[in-house]
């Protein structure tokens, strides 16, 4: 099988969430009200926040946080049950919290710089080289996306959705403008993604073959609306490969 474009999700996608770990958790100690905390004290507090927006204190998953599930409702009680737990300031605590799209200037790229991407550059030259286009989607922040492309490397993409874009994800419309500039229909297209949204997107978008990936949802229900089911993106991107 072979897809003339394939669109890969970034966040879970091309890199691990816990990347996300030591940025999140910056974040959280620079925006936050926490001063007037004991050192111990403001640890367990940022373990608890961070913990809520899905990354806990040793960088696994929080299956049920809010960049994963986005379920507002629930977040936003627990957010205000650690904010009166810790006895700070609601106010400060929401002004600063709703700052977190800013994450990716508390070390993100410093922790990107760190992670190994090479097996995954090797196989995407690979792609690349047999006439594939690529692209990347993401929900985040094109400040975040930009940092990432000047890791990964902007050759690999030629092109992007981010929160600025037109139409963002999950809306089919990303897959018909991607579809326009590429001139490549989405029968012909593959998509990549950890998230059920992006898989659901896919198929309303009629996208011709759609890849999960596993560590955000549970397996059958990926299976509901993907055709491949895979670990990870090396797994999957070496299967289609070979």
């Amino acid at each position: 099988m072979k897809a003339k474009a394939i669109i890969f999700d970034k966040d879970g996608t091309l890199f691990p969430y816990n990347l996300w770990k030591n940025p999140i958790r910056k974040f959280f100690s620079s925006e936050l009200p926490l001063s007037k905390l004991s050192p111990s004290k403001k640890e367990a507090c940022i373990d608890e926040f961070s913990s809520v927006v899905g990354i806990k204190k040793d960088g696994t998953l929080n299956s049920n946080g809010l960049f994963l599930k986005r379920s507002y409702f629930s977040s936003f009680f627990s957010l205000v049950f650690i904010t009166l737990k810790y006895h700070l300031n609601p106010f400060k605590s929401a002004k600063g919290f709703l700052k977190i799209k800013n994450r990716c200037r508390y070390g993100y790229k410093e922790e990107l710089k760190k992670y190994d991407f090479s097996r995954l550059q090797k196989l995407l030259l690979e792609y690349k080289r047999n006439g594939s286009n690529l692209a990347v989607f993401t929900n985040d922040t094109k400040e975040s996306l930009d940092i990432f492309l000047s890791v990964f490397g902007r050759g690999f993409f030629s092109f992007s959705i981010d929160d600025t874009s037109l139409h963002t994800k999950p809306d089919p419309r990303t897959i018909k403008d991607y579809s326009m500039f590429s001139k490549i229909e989405a029968k012909d297209m593959m998509i990549v993604s950890d998230s059920v949204k992006d898989l659901k997107m896919a198929k309303k978008a009629g996208v011709g073959t759609i890849v999960a990936l596993e560590g955000t949802a549970e397996t059958k229900e990926l299976k509901k609306w993907a055709d491949y089911v895979f670990s990870d993106i090396i797994s999957a991107l070496s299967f289609f490969i070979s």
